[in-house]
């Protein structure tokens, strides 16, 4: 779980990605996503995982991105059992192999949603992401709230790998017995985790009191976001390709008798 987090934490960079505007970012990301969610070929989540790759690798990133898709691999693996046992009960048998290959294309597919948006998170700031929310209309309160647990989200993860390190050094076995034995051996784990938000919460809601949050209704920043040339030229060759993936899925659907 914390390596799939350690997609959603901030990496400083130079790069050309990082460099770009984050509402062509934001719009990439949702691009690739999008382009995920319509198709259920191998072929195309191939083509859109090796894209995601690609772009990470241009903004330095690549070793947090692969840390998101390694990480993942228990849920992909969970995807693919499910869908492989539901699936071949309807097809009344587990040897046939287009069970097989819808199975491992939906646990496939799940790299591309997880990783689609990761790159965004990785080179777009806090500071940046309050700025593209409040761009987009949405009140910053809500925004606010959506940045503090993102920046939040892989800190927690962090104390939780900690605090289970400390409990197995005293001797407590978290990957012994059944589930529901193991259920139990989680509460001393998690005792302490939820201490640590709570006082997190505190500390962050003193904080938000002594700096009057909420007492401008209009937020202003230290920076504003301004689109340049390259920004418009990368939006035009998104919509291009975001276009394209959506006519040739309705194109595909209309041709199927």
């Amino acid at each position: 779980m914390a390596a799939i987090l350690e997609g959603l934490r901030f990496q400083p960079g130079t790069s050309f990605i990082h460099r770009l505007d984050p509402r062509v970012k934001l719009l990439i990301s949702s691009t690739l996503l999008i382009t995920a969610l319509l198709y259920s070929e191998i072929t195309v989540t191939s083509m859109i995982v090796a894209v995601e790759a690609a772009l990470s690798a241009a903004s330095g990133t690549l070793r947090k991105w692969a840390k998101t898709v390694y990480g993942a691999i228990p849920l992909i693996v969970l995807v693919f059992v499910m869908n492989y046992i539901f699936l071949s009960l309807q097809a009344g048998g587990f040897a046939d192999p287009d069970v097989i290959y819808r199975s491992f294309a939906a646990a496939y597919r799940l790299i591309g949603f997880l990783a689609s948006f990761s790159i965004f998170f990785l080179t777009t700031t806090p500071e940046e992401l309050g700025m593209t929310f409040t761009k987009l209309r949405i009140p910053y309160m809500y925004s606010f709230a959506l940045i503090s647990a993102i920046r939040f989200t892989p800190v927690l993860a962090e104390e939780l790998q900690a605090i289970m390190d400390a409990q197995r050094a005293r001797g407590l076995e978290l990957d012994k017995g059944g589930p529901i034995t193991r259920i139990r051996r989680y509460v001393p784990v998690l005792i302490p985790l939820i201490v640590n938000v709570l006082r997190r919460s505190y500390e962050l809601a003193e904080a938000m009191e002594v700096k009057c949050f909420g007492a401008s209704e209009k937020r202003t920043f230290l920076k504003e976001l301004r689109m340049r040339p390259m920004d418009y030229i990368v939006l035009a060759i998104t919509v291009i390709c975001l276009a394209a993936s959506i006519s040739a899925r309705f194109l595909v659907a209309l041709q199927v008798p």
